[in-house]
């Protein structure tokens, strides 16, 4: 009995063979593989990213890019800007940032390390006066000279990717105080230079 289904067996082998060549270097393109390395492909490149958030009595800005690299390594650098939500006289700080870690992702999830920060000031603004760094009078040790050595380093930080295009990723986090924002990306070829 066996010995008559033999010959469609054999049959059906060489067809599923035949399609599995023709069609096998196709299907990569068709269906991209999932990321096992943790190299999410869509995040790769340089992006332009703004977003904001509340911290003890300032609302944080930043402004500036960031570079995914396939060897899972970033580079980050912008304006971050902390504006004073006390009543009276407006206060901005600025301080240049330049940040460098390491990064992984899934299609769902991305998540970074800080591994260095170099986050000195820039500028503060008193009311309508632009108060440049050098003209403060501030020991170069001051902590307020370098927010750097006050990031946690080697911390992670996960963000949920909520969407990805050519052009453009949405990710949203938690915040210091269990608020969620989100940070829209778009792609750029230039970087944020100081």
């Amino acid at each position: 009995m066996w010995l008559s289904a033999l010959p469609a067996v054999i049959v059906l082998v060489s067809v599923l063979e035949s399609t599995a060549t023709i069609s096998g270097p196709l299907l990569p393109y068709l269906f991209p593989p999932k990321s096992p390395d943790g190299v999410n492909p869509a995040l790769l490149g340089n992006w332009y990213q703004e977003f904001e958030f509340l911290d003890r009595g300032f609302i944080v800005h930043f402004q500036g890019t960031i570079q995914y690299f396939t060897n899972k390594t970033y580079r980050v650098t912008g304006d971050l800007k902390a504006t004073s939500t006390a009543p009276g006289i407006p206060f901005v700080i600025h301080y240049d940032y330049d940040g460098n870690g390491e990064w992984q992702a899934t299609d769902a999830e991305l998540v970074i390390k800080v591994i260095n920060a170099e986050v000195p000031l820039s500028s503060t603004i008193l009311g309508e006066k632009t108060i440049p760094a050098i003209d403060l009078g501030l020991p170069s040790d001051s902590p307020a000279m370098d927010l750097g050595p006050k990031f946690k380093l080697a911390q992670s930080q996960r963000y949920d990717i909520r969407s990805t295009s050519k052009d453009k990723i949405v990710l949203e986090t938690n915040g210091l105080y269990e608020d969620t924002f989100m940070i829209n990306m778009t792609r750029t070829k230039r970087t944020y230079l100081r």
